[in-house]
């Protein structure tokens, strides 16, 4: 088994490994293919495993379940709450409740490490609605009552009750992730599509206000964008993908074949190098993935010479 290394959890006292492997599974190729990518991952020293109900069409946690049920339980389960077909049940703690109690049937579990707020930037968490659109995010200049928030009473609860040992938020938009950190007292922060190759605005956002409030910064889908971009980008309306994308994934390619350290290995040694992050999570769908991301990993920072250069790259992110 390699070692990797241990960051603070925050200001939890308790600590995770550098890398951890979400529950995406992308490229999805049979239950036992995953469940057999899980373990390898634990075998290799990850000990942070990251689901939701959302994830690899609502198979995720069963594959997680299966995984982790006969290893030590010297790890971190981290899962969700969210994505609901009934905007009601955003704000209702009776149905969060319920959620929960499923997600632990599925889980094999009698409570989880991390409970997390899945897309806390979306509106419906802070708002009631009979009806809601997906990705409608909440405006960051608003009026809300955060703190107060069903969501906020339900993770408190299940925090009191033992269901979770910790709790957190997540999000894909970093204005309004970092907004929810200044109103919000939770133990973590996950932010995805904010810190990898074309856009770190989550050094700005997101970190420097976990870190005052002691918050474990977890970051994802830093592979995402590096390999291929949709072909409806430039009409989409996140907040994380730029004006100058397009430029700037030409950028990173003419670099990485001038370097020749594979892209993944790029994007990953790049990101791995903050250690202001606790954890940096990794799709993966075969086992070889998983190894090969580790391996990079374990290289450590890149070369000064490449690290600056993708830093000009990054710099040129300009929101649309």
């Amino acid at each position: 088994m390699s070692t990797i290394e241990k960051r603070p959890f925050g200001n939890t006292g308790e600590t995770c490994t550098a890398i951890g492997m979400g529950g995406g599974f992308p490229s999805f190729a049979s239950l036992d293919t995953s469940v057999e990518t899980v373990r390898h991952g634990h075998k290799l020293g990850i000990r942070y495993f990251d689901t939701s109900p959302l994830y690899c069409s609502g198979a995720s946690q069963a594959i997680m379940g299966v995984a982790l049920e006969p290893l030590p339980k010297d790890l971190i389960c981290a899962t969700k709450m969210g994505y609901f077909t009934d905007a009601r049940h955003y704000r209702s703690i009776e149905a969060l409740h319920v959620q929960l109690q499923e997600h632990l049937r599925i889980l094999r579990r009698d409570s989880v490490n991390l409970l997390q707020v899945h897309e806390a930037d979306w509106e419906c968490w802070w708002t009631d609605k009979s009806e809601f659109k997906m990705w409608e995010l909440f405006d960051v200049e608003g009026s809300y009552e955060f703190a107060s928030a069903p969501i906020i009473q339900f993770l408190k609860e299940a925090k009191e009750r033992g269901l979770c040992r910790r709790i957190g938020i997540t999000g894909n938009n970093s204005r309004q992730i970092g907004r929810l950190l200044q109103e919000l007292d939770v133990d973590s922060v996950l932010i995805a599509y904010n810190y990898y190759p074309f856009n770190t605005t989550a050094r700005e956002r997101i970190i420097p206000y976990a870190k005052e409030k002691g918050m474990a910064v977890i970051v994802a889908a830093l592979l995402y964008f590096v390999f291929n971009l949709p072909d409806d980008w430039e009409s989409d309306p996140a907040t994380f993908l730029g004006k100058n994308t397009r430029l700037q994934k030409e950028q990173l390619e003419r670099l990485q074949r001038e370097c020749q350290i594979p892209m993944a290995e790029l994007a990953l040694r790049f990101v791995a190098a903050d250690k202001d992050l606790s954890s940096i999570l990794l799709g993966a769908c075969h086992p070889r993935e998983i190894q090969q991301s580790v391996e990079a990993f374990q290289k450590g920072p890149l070369p000064d010479d490449v690290h600056a250069a993708i830093e000009a790259i990054a710099a040129q992110f300009e929101e649309r």
